[in-house]
């Protein structure tokens, strides 16, 4: 049985005498910023269509931009199993790159300069950096002995030296959603290299039933889907967006608010939090249709059990999010 000391306005077990409050185990423990503040960001942050800053919302709530931007990720936290749903019917889905625009950044622009010298000192200058050069590359000669030795120790030479790394600052992100219905959002990797069907058919299984007409571009990515769904229908964009009613539209307009959100409003987010950035407009999208009322309604059960602590958003070592 339990009793409230109203000295301190907490609850105090008479079986174990541990004391503890009602807002013990959710996101608000240990919290000084007061529940109507907590509620009022509640509400902005589930009812803005394109998310809200920690900036802005620290203007709102009276705190400082870090105490903002600690309560949002509070509030991501409670959202981490909105991308575990299950989807069917008619489902599309497509990838895309969301990352900063290397053309528009005069330091990302020094830093790609940078890489590509790196990289040309190992593996030489690059084809298509060649083809532009007045003239012909200077050619180092023919190395002495017979065609095959001269293959093999080029073949040497160049698995010692390893592959040429491309420089890539995108983040590959896979959507899978019901044509009008409820969406899937998952970070694939870092690298064009993680558009396989080793990343992307683990998702596929998990999150769309089998039962299902799955729709997608004709990417080899998905050759294996015929095998897992009920039927798998392709379109060319080659020849247009809509081929007799089949297109995948749909998760293109999710892309395109994605990236109108992140542009507009998150473009200094971090690449170690994104999933959280993910699963905040997972939840938004799933519930455009309803009331106001009803997403702050339905956003205060997922409170309980998901606390998270400051050290363990900043510490050093984030492996954990960046997978």
């Amino acid at each position: 049985m339990n009793y409230y000391l109203s000295s301190r306005n907490i609850y105090k077990c008479s079986n174990c005498y541990k004391q503890f409050s009602v807002i013990q185990g959710t996101i608000f423990e240990k919290s000084k910023i007061p529940l109507t503040k907590w509620f009022l960001a509640i509400y902005i942050f589930t009812t803005k269509k394109r998310g809200i800053s920690s900036y802005q919302l620290s203007k709102w709530l009276g705190v400082k931009q870090q105490t903002a931007w600690f309560v949002l990720q509070r509030l991501r936290e409670a959202l981490k199993e909105e991308n575990s749903i299950i989807l069917n019917g008619m489902v599309e889905a497509d990838e895309t790159f969301i990352g900063p625009r290397v053309d528009r950044d005069t330091r990302l622009q020094r830093e790609q300069k940078r890489h590509y010298e790196e990289q040309e000192a190992i593996h030489g200058v690059r084809r298509n950096k060649a083809r532009s050069l007045r003239g012909f590359p200077v050619k180092n000669g023919r190395k002495k002995g017979s065609t095959k030795e001269v293959l093999e120790q080029k073949r040497l030479e160049k698995e010692a030296k390893g592959k040429r790394i491309p420089y890539e600052k995108h983040i590959i992100v896979l959507g899978i959603t019901e044509q009008n219905g409820k969406i899937v959002l998952k970070k694939l990797g870092n690298s064009r290299a993680s558009i396989n069907r080793e990343n992307i058919n683990p998702h596929l299984k998990t999150h769309i039933a089998s039962d299902s007409i799955f729709i997608t571009d004709q990417s080899h990515a998905y050759n294996d889907a015929k095998n897992l769904f009920l039927e798998h229908r392709t379109v060319n964009h080659d020849e247009g967006y809509v081929i007799n009613g089949v297109h995948i539209n749909t998760i293109e307009n999710i892309w395109n608010h994605l990236k109108r959100t992140i542009d507009g409003t998150y473009f200094h987010f971090s690449k170690y939090h994104f999933n959280r950035y993910l699963d905040e407009h997972t939840y938004r999208w799933n519930k455009r249709d309803y009331s106001e009322q009803f997403i702050f309604d339905s956003f205060i059960p997922l409170i309980a059990g998901k606390r998270i602590t400051y050290s363990e958003l900043i510490r050093k070592n984030l492996d954990k999010f960046a997978a």
